[in-house]
């Protein structure tokens, strides 16, 4: 049958977690999450990304979905959300500006709720990829 995002999500996240990287299924998942991304959760799309960047696969497609539905359900991610996407885009050297300014934005205002480990992951992704944001780095700075 049909995988849900979750499904999806987790699949990928087993196999990049174990280390087991395989090209044939992870465009498998690249093909049918890009085609769902639009009804995954804020931890689905995290994973999701987390998953393909560990795994060094490389997919274009998918990243550009997953960062259009992240910036759709930006008001609903938490600080570990936002920390595991912005390091899975900077380690996959997917840039996308508006996902990160979307993400700039809602650090900002969550600042107070990240872990230490989430601090440090947003400002090495923000400056891994050159996107400034004074805003975002303020904050961080105070936190």
């Amino acid at each position: 049958g049909d995988f849900i995002p979750q499904n999806l999500a987790n699949m990928a996240w087993a196999f990049a977690r174990a280390g087991h990287v395989s090209p044939v299924l992870f465009d498998a998942l690249a093909t049918a999450s890009a085609k769902q991304v639009g009804d995954f959760k804020p931890q689905e799309l995290a994973n999701t990304a987390w998953a393909f960047a560990v795994a060094g696969h490389t997919s274009p497609v998918l990243f550009d979905a997953l960062a259009a539905a992240s910036i759709a359900c930006v008001s609903d991610f938490k600080p570990q959300n936002i920390a595991n996407t912005v390091w899975a885009f900077a380690t996959a050297g997917h840039t996308s500006p508006a996902l990160f300014g979307a993400l700039a934005a809602a650090s900002a205002k969550l600042v107070g709720d990240f872990k230490p480990q989430e601090l440090a992951n947003t400002a090495w992704a923000f400056a891994t990829v050159s996107h400034a944001s004074p805003l975002l780095f303020d904050a961080l700075a105070a936190a």
